[in-house]
């Protein structure tokens, strides 16, 4: 049954904040898997970003009910026809997994050393592995949630179209990348590995454009006064400069320079990858902003 729903700003910034994390980490998780483990760090970075962030995002969602004990409702009593209850699941099952996962690396760190209980969970290799596969296909689930949740409302944007759930994915999949290359930046400078992330987040990038595209598109035909709202309404602005120029268009062309002039940088050569990161943030936010508040309009 669909439901009418007003949410506020936090639950943009939380969903644009759970995206990132989730996406971080199968990000690395992936990467590491189908390297032969090559990729240990992104895997190390990619839980440190996703769980804080998912227990940040869990906080401020609980916040915004005002009424913990809700929460706990939807956790104790698992109902898979509801959308509220499934992704209160999703959230669970993927905080405490990846969050043990998280723990294996965290152990190995040198100040882990002298803390109480942490030093357990070091060499769990076995252990690291196992809780990586089952966080795996929640963080998917958790990164493409927001679409299913919304396409169950009464919202004419939000339900005419079936493309929402695959945009918030392709969406998270960017940012998640964007944060672990930002991340690299500050902690390595392995501008090979950077310029990897930038070359994956290019195709992300395009694939974006592509159902976005398609998303609009069917709006049009379904919901034109819905998809109006954003192209030329009171969210166009957001759309076309924050999420079109800023989110897509900005960093397709910047990384697409950093490929092509490998060497010979007039700018340093982190500053270029740098920007990209952010202004793929900026536009992530952006994207959940204008979808979640026009679709309120």
């Amino acid at each position: 049954m669909m439901h009418n729903v007003t949410w506020p700003i936090i639950i943009a910034v939380y969903l644009f904040i759970a995206g990132v994390g989730v996406a971080s980490f199968y990000t690395g998780m992936l990467a590491n898997l189908f390297s032969g483990g090559r990729y240990e760090k992104m895997a190390k970075y990619g839980s440190y970003i996703a769980v804080p962030s998912i227990i940040f995002g869990l906080l401020m969602l609980i916040a915004d009910l005002g009424r913990p004990l809700f929460f706990w409702h939807f956790v104790l009593t698992f109902r898979p026809t509801s959308t509220m209850s499934l992704g209160t699941w999703l959230l669970t099952v993927f905080t405490i997994t990846c969050g043990i996962y998280m723990l294996t690396w965290l152990a190995e760190e040198e100040f882990a050393r002298s803390l109480p209980i942490l030093p357990m969970f070091a060499g769990k290799m076995g252990l690291r592995k196992i809780c990586g596969l089952i966080a795996l296909p929640f963080s998917f689930g958790i990164a493409g949630y927001t679409g299913v949740l919304l396409a169950s409302t009464s919202a004419a944007l939000w339900n005419s179209t079936s493309y929402l759930g695959l945009l918030f994915l392709i969406s998270a999949t960017s940012t998640g990348m964007a944060a672990l290359m930002l991340v690299y930046i500050w902690k390595e400078g392995d501008l090979d590995v950077i310029k990897k992330l930038a070359k994956a987040d290019l195709i992300v990038i395009i694939f974006e454009v592509i159902v976005l595209i398609m998303l609009l598109a069917s709006l049009k035909s379904n919901a034109p006064q819905a998809a109006s709202v954003i192209l030329s309404g009171s969210y166009a602005v957001f759309f076309w400069l924050g999420i079109v120029v800023v989110g897509l268009l900005l960093p397709f062309a910047v990384e697409i320079y950093e490929l092509l002039t490998a060497r010979g940088h007039v700018v340093p050569k982190l500053t270029i990858p740098a920007l990209a990161g952010l202004s793929v943030l900026v536009g992530g936010f952006l994207m959940r902003y204008v979808i979640l508040y026009a679709g309120q309009v």
